[in-house]
This record gives structure tokens, sequence and C-alpha cells, in this order.
């Protein structure tokens, strides 16, 4: 009994030291629908953290996807963020391109600055957290990634409204000049040199959170990213590039100069061409939600693994189906069941119109009936059009009947 209660001790002791050894990662998107359910947090290696990060941050640019996992993909798709839209017309001017990116270091117990997960849109875990060098060399790589890219444009000034909103809130913890490193990026990072209470952070993190998630104003709230990272072990064992590669740009002070300059330090050096399978970042498409009356955008998956997230990814069907599981008696694989809508025309009770849907979310309207009816009605219409010809042909190269040519008669000789 004495040695069961040991191990069990044991046990319980090594569990809750991974788990504080872990890096906690808090996220909130703008412009998506806040649900009562949230999705179970998932572990994240650091590469596949870092792609996240500059998914959400706007530099994809300067990543690529390496990993051919189907986890993987599906992590950076849950976690990504928003993408713009295309064809974004009149619906940019309801988009805040502004992010703000709070990176703590040196946190021993992550629930006493993030207490009220509310506000959050998700949350992971990373395994295996780099070291803080590691850490400071990536913020630092990010820093630099955003300086390079242009401005986006701010219509309603929503970003730089953002921008000042945040700085005033961080400035109280560690001043610096300014925490804007373009016209939509905010990054703050602070470790245990700077003596900043967890009080203090978890005061600032809930007021940049109010300021994020306004009610009152849809589309002017900014997207939020906070990372909290445990102390460093001098005891564990780390790889030389926990990251992995990527490209970093050149600062803007060193592209003035005719000399050569180093492009960064080692473990951010541009990847070696590689015979595997190599996707833009850029180009990966996240799978999100966002305003209620926009199409459901993204690849989505055959199957869900469970009903609540079926409903959540797909908007409820896009209000054309519900959510039910896709084969009989599989518990993991769900998805949108389409019914069709039918709507009156007109002040006529009689005249009904019924409209069929299909696609993944059911956000496709099923046209398969109409044009197969329209190809069906023209291949009769000309077929009897062809029939119609052929017949007034046969007629016209019929002989004369012969009692016709009976009472013609040539002329008699004399």
């Amino acid at each position: 009994m004495k040695l069961s209660c040991g191990l069990l001790l044991s046990s319980l002791y090594c569990s809750a030291s991974a788990a504080s050894q872990a890096g906690h990662v808090f996220i909130f998107n703008s412009g998506t629908v806040q649900q009562a359910w949230k999705p179970e947090p998932q572990t994240v290696d650091p590469e596949t953290a870092r792609l996240i990060f500059a998914q959400r941050l706007g530099l994809a640019r300067f990543h690529s996807i390496k990993s051919t996992d189907d986890e993987v993909v599906r992590q950076i798709a849950r976690y990504g963020g928003i993408p713009q839209r295309p064809f974004g017309g009149e619906s940019l001017y309801r988009i805040n391109n502004a992010h703000t990116l709070i990176w703590i270091e040196d946190v021993e117990d992550p629930k006493a600055i993030i207490s009220n997960m509310k506000p959050y849109t998700a949350n992971f875990t990373i395994s295996n957290p780099p070291s803080t060098s590691d850490n400071d060399r990536l913020v630092q790589d990010f820093t630099l990634q955003a300086e390079s890219l242009p401005a986006k444009e701010d219509y309603n000034n929503w970003a730089y409204d953002s921008g000042v909103e945040t700085e005033q809130a961080l400035m109280s913890l560690k001043h610096v000049d300014s925490y804007r490193i373009n016209k939509y990026l905010n990054i703050f990072r602070a470790d245990k040199s700077d003596k900043v209470a967890p009080s203090s952070l978890s005061s600032a993190i809930s007021q940049i959170m109010a300021s994020a998630t306004k009610i009152d104003c849809p589309g002017c709230g900014f997207s939020v990213t906070v990372v909290l990272m445990p102390p460093t072990s001098p005891k564990t064992k780390r790889a030389a590039q926990p990251y992995g590669t990527y490209d970093v740009p050149m600062r803007r002070e060193a592209r003035r100069q005719k000399t050569e300059a180093l492009l960064s330090p080692a473990s951010s050096t541009p990847p070696k061409p590689q015979s595997s399978v190599v996707w833009d970042l850029e180009d990966f498409p996240a799978i999100t939600a966002q305003d209620d009356d926009s199409p459901v955008l993204g690849i989505l998956p055959a199957c869900f693994e469970s009903k609540e997230l079926c409903q959540v990814r797909t908007k409820n069907c896009s209000g054309h189906g519900g959510c039910g599981s896709m084969h009989k008696g599989a518990q993991d694989c769900f998805g949108c069941r389409c019914e069709a809508t039918v709507e009156q025309v007109g002040d006529n009770e009689k005249t009904i119109k019924t409209t069929y849907w299909g696609g993944p979310a059911c956000q496709k309207k099923d046209v398969s009936v109409p044009f197969w009816l329209f190809v069906g009605s023209g291949v009769i219409i000309a077929a009897l059009i062809s029939a119609g010809i052929g017949m007034l042909y046969s007629m016209g190269s019929e002989e004369l009947p012969s009692v016709i040519g009976a009472g013609v008669s040539g002329p008699q000789r004399k």
C-alpha cells in the first residue's frame, strides 16, 4: 500500500512538472462570433507554433510548411487566424488588420496572468518550449519581417486607434519608445529581468482584451495573441533550431549600405532546397468563421470529430441543414445534412420556390436539377427540329403520282 501511494504521488508530481514546463498560448480572433463552446486545447511542437504565429501576424510570406502531416495542417488551419476575404469590396471597410502579440517569459503559473478564458477564442500549449534566448530571437525576427512589409490600408483608422489603446495599457508595465512595429502590428515582450508583477500583467491584458472585444463596434476590434513561456531549465536538452528555419530580411539600415551585411543568426538562416514538398504558408487556407452573413470560407474536412465542432466550423451548416453522423454507428465522423428551403414567391400562397443546397457546409446552391432540365429540354427541342427538317426533306424528294402525268399528251401529227 505504501509503495502504491508512493508511485501515485511520484506520477502526479511528474505530470504536474510536465504541465508547468509547457508553453501556453491564448488567442482571440477579431471578427469572429463568440461561442459558448470552445474546442479542447491541443499540444503543438515549437515549429508548428512558429507557423501559427506567422499566419496570425501576417508574416506568412517568410515561412513555409515543410511537413505533410495532416495533424499539423489541421492545427495551422485551426489556430492560424482569419485570412482577408478575396474580392473584398465593401467588406474591406469592416476588417481591422491590427494585431497585438504579448510574449511573457519565465511564467510559473499561467492562471495568475490569464484567469478568465471567456474572452478568448481558443488556446493551445507548446511542448518542449525553447529557451528564452531562442524565444527572444524569434520575436526579433518577427519584428524584422513586419518592418519590411508595406503598411496595410486603414480606412477607418481602426488599426491606429487599436495601437494607441494597446500602448496605453502596456506603457505602465515596461516603458519603451513604441510598441508599434508598423501600422498594424504591436509586439510586447517581457521576462524576469523586467520585474513585472503577474497582477499588473493580468490587469494590462484584461484592459487590452476589453478594447479588442468591442461589442458596440463590430469589426473595429483587433486580434490578440498571448504567449506565456515557462522558466528555462538548464538541464533540459534542446534542439539547435527548435523553431526550424525561415527567411529573415535585412534591417533597413543595412539595406542603405553598399557593403555586405549578415542576414540573421544561425537558427534563422534561409532553408536549403529540399526534395520534400514545401508549401507556401501565405497561400495556406485558414478555416475560420467570420460574420454571420458571410459564407463559410476555406477547405472543410470531410468529417468533424464532434457535432459541436461541426456546428461551429460550418456555422450550423449555413442555416440550410443540421450536423449529424455521416455513417451509421460512427461517433467520430460528423458532417452537414443539407435540407431544401421553400420560399413563397409574390402574393400568391400557392406559388413557391424550392432551393436545394450542397457542399460540405450546405453553402452552395444545388443547380444539378435545373441544369439537367435545361440540357434535357435543349436536346429534345434540337431532336424535334431535326426530325421536322428531315421530314420536310423526305417529302420534297418523293416522285409525283402518275395520275397527274396521264392527262398531259404531246401534239398530234397531221
